[in-house]
């Protein structure tokens, strides 16, 4: 499992360098359940042992971008493992990097067995007004949105928020990721 850890960090980092950050996802291990042995991967910023976000220049001003993720470990008959994303979340926060404006979500497996809101979906303290039943918080719905893909969540910041790329070939470096990563099975 070491191995796919090691790669899937480097692989990250390196598209990170050369699109929006130079700060460093950090891939650590936890053990669940009786076997004492890791079976479950975090990535995420960190900072003084705890998920920080990494501080990006907007054309609205400092940003917080938090990404993180959470896999497990899948061994194929060959022995080598693959990595399965149990849940994801790619946040953008406002200058205090306390509250989140957009939030990019996906849970594999909800905790309530109850749940039935939308496995995949965006969030954000945004307004939204529906007919005549007044306003209603994006916070407050789970608004589908299928899986959305790191180098997408990027690719925004670059485009949309003005955020400036670290790499004249950022676009072919978006592109060579999803090449590399395809959509998981779900």
């Amino acid at each position: 499992m070491a191995e796919a850890v090691r790669d899937l960090a480097d692989h990250l980092n390196a598209l990170l360098a050369r699109s929006v950050t130079r700060t460093r996802l950090v891939a650590f291990a936890a053990e669940t359940g009786a076997s004492r042995r890791p079976s479950r991967l975090y990535l995420t910023f960190r900072q003084g042992g705890n998920p920080t976000a990494a501080r990006l220049q907007t054309h609205f001003g400092p940003m917080g971008l938090f990404l993180g993720q959470e896999c497990s470990s899948i061994v194929a008959e060959d022995g080598t493992h693959r990595l399965q994303v149990i849940r994801y979340a790619y946040q953008l926060t406002g200058q205090d990097l306390d509250r989140a404006l957009l939030r990019w979500e996906y849970v594999r497996d909800p905790n309530d067995r109850d749940a039935r809101w939308c496995r995949h979906h965006l969030q954000g303290p945004v307004p939204l007004r529906f007919g005549d039943g007044g306003e209603v918080l994006l916070n407050d719905l789970h608004l589908p949105t299928g899986w959305v893909r790191l180098e997408e969540v990027l690719r925004f910041c670059i485009v949309d928020l003005g955020v400036r790329p670290l790499s004249p070939r950022w676009h072919e470096a978006l592109v060579e990721s999803v090449g590399l990563y395809p959509v998981p099975d779900l």
